[in-house]
């Protein structure tokens, strides 16, 4: 009986973590680092999984195979988070604005040829720090420039005289709206 409970109450701490993972893919806080937590809390799931299901079997074959199994899931779960993290293409900062604990934050990456501009809004720092995105701009277009109109309300000025405004949510930090132009030539 002591067993059936020990596996119990490890299931019931990896569907904490499930739960906490779902929570940093939705990121109703718009973490910086929400897709670290996200792996983690995954990890932490197919570990809980697998003791409990090896607390459950008796000793022997059945419980080397299910530690076999849960050592090649985790296996590949940590190389399938590598390679993600090994796609992910880091932006340059190109300039910042700041205002109180935020700060507007210009940055260029590479797409393809030519350099592509975003302008996100960036509070708090360490783990918890939030990023959220005002502007993405198309690729080859040049780069914006942005500005505090108040505590809560930015604006990105293209070259080509394009201005676009939005609001932040204090607690949040969500962005609405968020501007995506089409095209280059017009606003």
């Amino acid at each position: 009986m002591p067993r059936l409970r020990s596996a119990v109450i490890l299931m019931a701490l990896a569907l904490v973590a499930v739960g906490l993972g779902g929570l940093s893919v939705m990121d109703p806080f718009h973490l910086r680092h929400a897709r670290w937590y996200t792996s983690g809390a995954v990890l932490l799931a197919i570990v809980l999984v697998t003791v409990a299901f090896a607390v459950v079997a008796r000793r022997g074959l059945l419980r080397g195979l299910v530690v076999v199994v849960g050592a090649v899931a985790v296996v590949g779960w940590v190389g399938l988070v590598w390679l993600a993290s090994q796609l992910v293409n880091d932006s340059t900062e190109v300039s910042e604005t700041a205002a109180d604990d935020r700060r507007l934050v210009v940055l260029e990456a590479r797409v393809i040829i030519d350099p592509a501009y975003a302008v996100v809004v960036r509070s708090g720092s360490g783990p918890f720090a939030q990023e959220s995105l005002v502007y993405q701009g198309l690729e080859g277009a040049p780069a914006p420039a942005a500005r505090f109109v108040d505590p809560d309300s930015v604006e990105v000025t293209t070259p080509t005289g394009c201005t676009y405004r939005s609001d932040i949510e204090a607690v949040t930090l969500a962005v609405s709206p968020v501007h995506r132009p089409f095209r280059l030539d017009t606003c």
